[in-house]
């Protein structure tokens, strides 16, 4: 897989991004032909940021939008290629949003400020149609730094990360992290980019193999080196899906096995990844049971709510963000013949890349061809597994 890996240790913005883009081997004609679509102008130059040397893109322009109407037939009539384009509209439907949540305005009149200059607009469409020409698969990043402090604004002071950067941060439960420095590192252009390019947070690096570095940098000149960094390469483990997480767990010691074999079946039909239950020795000695279960963050409060309605538990611990790896898995039916008569039974198959690491009947469709044709349940599994091996090799 050829992956393009985000490392926002110095926060982020539009030019940043194509700076790093750029700098990883963008196309720049593409990009400039897509900036002065809009009126716009972009100068492409070299810099030193705390002795490394960075790529930095300098959009201008002297005009303005003064509607998202205007903005989005602006961008409607780019130079850039459909899905570009696309991603384009939905970071500004992004933005636009967040500005129309923050100051309480329909989005129609909501009030720009960052993203009523026309150069805004540019680096998103100039980040998009970078990050097109570099053909990737796949786009990861590391949280976002987002400073802290204060900035100043129209209104005063504001804290760090700003509301709107704050509201898309939350809307697309981006991971992120104060510091490491006073000041906003974050910009809703940035942020805003960052949510639709990126097709997955991580908490660490993942094992990649790097071909190109790239930094983009910032205007400023900061105590660290205010650059975007990137790496495109091919990660070691491209035959797994990484995947994020969480873990819920909770103690019990007054509840019946059957009660725990129910809530098992209730959690897994409920959205849970796996639930287990594991004996535990409790306080003054007393013999209980810990549950667990691995779950996606959109279920977390409604497995947790289950739990408790099930169990009678107090509270729940969660372990959140989680990182794990897993092979790719299909579901596929299974012709077996058994005493000349034919049955179907559906399988898991587990693969990493191209090869077959297990396959796994279905239980209950295994129950049922038993119970039909009188073999032992055992005996009809392993007829599936074989059959469906061979017929996963064809």
């Amino acid at each position: 897989m050829r992956a393009l890996l985000f490392d926002p240790f110095a926060g982020a913005s539009g030019d940043m991004t194509i700076g790093c883009l750029l700098d990883l081997g963008a196309d720049q004609s593409m990009v400039s032909a897509a900036i002065e679509s809009l009126g716009c102008r972009l100068e492409v130059r070299k810099e030193q940021k705390s002795h490394i040397l960075a790529t930095r893109a300098i959009v201008t322009s002297d005009k303005r939008f003064h509607s998202i109407d205007q903005a989005i037939s602006l961008l409607q009539n780019a130079n850039l290629p459909p899905p570009a384009k696309e991603r384009a509209l939905g970071i500004l439907d992004t933005l636009s949003s967040a500005e129309s949540k923050v100051h309480g305005f329909s989005k129609e009149n909501a009030r720009f400020h960052e993203i009523g200059a026309l150069d805004a607009l540019a680096d998103i469409a100039g980040s998009c149609a970078a990050l097109y020409s570099l053909d990737v698969d796949k786009v990861f990043s590391r949280p976002i730094s987002v400073g802290e402090g204060y900035v100043e604004s129209a209104h005063g002071l504001l804290p760090v990360p700003g509301p709107a950067a704050l509201e898309i941060l939350r809307s697309n439960q981006i991971p992120w992290r104060s510091g490491p420095i006073e000041g906003e590192l974050l910009t809703p252009t940035g942020v805003a980019i960052f949510a639709h390019i990126v097709d997955e947070f991580l908490d660490e690096y993942p094992c990649i193999r790097a071909k190109r570095v790239g930094y983009g940098a910032g205007s400023r000149d900061l105590s660290l080196p205010n650059a975007l960094r990137a790496v495109i390469g091919d990660l070691s483990h491209h035959h797994l899906n990484p995947d994020q997480v969480v873990q819920l767990e909770t103690n019990v010691d007054d509840v019946t096995g059957e009660v725990l074999g129910n809530l098992i079946d209730i959690l897994m039909d409920a959205g849970a990844l796996d639930a287990c239950v594991a004996p535990a020795v409790m306080k003054k000695g007393r013999p209980g049971n810990t549950i667990t279960v691995i779950a996606r963050q959109d279920d977390m409060e409604k497995l947790s709510r289950l739990i408790m309605q099930q169990t009678g538990s107090l509270g729940i611990r969660i372990f959140p963000s989680l990182h794990r790896y897993v092979a790719e898995r299909e579901a596929k039916s299974v012709t077996v013949k058994i005493n000349g008569s034919l049955y179907n039974a559906s399988a898991k198959i587990s693969r990493l890349g191209d090869a077959i690491i297990n396959i796994k009947p279905e239980f209950e469709d295994c129950k049922m061809i038993a119970a039909r044709t009188g073999l032992a349940l055992k005996a009809v599994m392993r007829i599936v597994e074989e059959e469906g091996w061979k017929q996963a090799r064809t």
